[in-house]
């Protein structure tokens, strides 16, 4: 697997541990030389950053959703592997999961394609990119989350409508070519389709992304809604986005936080 920056792997790592049932428990981030709290962190950060900018991090927040992921499964073209994160991260998916099989999943941080590095955004700053080198690996992520697993194919009986939003999905799409390989479709909970009424077979795999994670999505916050919420984060795992984004925003950010917690300790 491909080395990650030093810097790059406040944004994609997770430094979290999840307890099956319990959601997520988070305990320190790496930060420079230290593992220090989110809380100091934010202590330590949340006045370098512009009111209107932290006002704009809480409103994302609180709209986020922990109860869709993304899943694929060895994507190789470096587009659509872009606009997949991209995708995700303007719905409110806080979590993406690759499976890197024949192909490791396009990394944004240094985009040699301008097309490219414009599709992404830097989306990848904002959510949780869970890389892992096998479809069984793919699998157990969900299921250590109690998530179900929902698949697409276009010759599945059931349609999108038929995808029950109440329970945590993980909504996996296949690699370009060949779509869901067989053992991971024999592990999903459920498969759907795309409904299609042209002569064409099958959508690209950016564009079933977007129509399928846009639909389940609205009518989760749908449900949502009753109980007058927008989003299903924990405090502690928006405390730990929090932290997270500060350090992704304000310049030299390490430096800062080891500073303060060598202040208050």
């Amino acid at each position: 697997m491909r080395p990650v920056s030093a810097r790059l792997q406040v944004f994609l790592m997770t430094p979290f541990r999840v307890t099956k049932g319990k959601g997520f428990m988070v305990d320190e981030i790496q930060c420079g030389r230290l593992s220090v709290p989110p809380k100091h962190i934010i202590d330590a950060l949340e006045n370098l950053v512009s009111a209107e900018r932290r006002q704009k991090m809480a409103r994302v927040l609180d709209a986020r959703l922990a109860s869709i992921a993304l899943g694929v499964e060895d994507l190789a073209n470096s587009f659509n592997g872009a606009a997949c994160l991209r995708t995700a991260e303007s719905l409110g998916i806080q979590d993406v999961v690759a499976a890197e099989l024949r192909h490791e999943y396009p990394m944004p941080e240094l985009p040699k394609n301008p097309v490219t590095s414009g599709v992404n955004m830097y989306a990848h700053r904002w959510v949780d990119l869970h890389r892992v080198p096998s479809s069984a690996e793919l699998v157990a992520w969900a299921h250590k989350r109690d998530m179900s697993i929902v698949g697409t194919s276009p010759h599945a009986q059931k349609t999108i409508a038929d995808i029950d939003v109440e329970r945590p999905l993980l909504v996996l799409f296949g690699n370009e070519r060949d779509g869901i390989r067989d053992e991971t479709a024999a592990a999903c909970n459920d498969v759907f389709r795309l409904p299609m009424y042209g002569f064409t077979e099958s959508f690209n795999v950016t564009v079933s992304v977007a129509m399928t994670l846009s639909n389940l999505v609205e009518r989760r916050r749908e449900r949502l809604a009753s109980d007058d919420r927008t989003g299903d984060l924990s405090e502690e795992r928006k405390n730990y986005l929090l932290a997270r984004w500060y350090l992704a925003t304000v310049r030299r950010s390490d430096l800062i936080v080891e500073r303060f917690v060598n202040r208050v300790r």
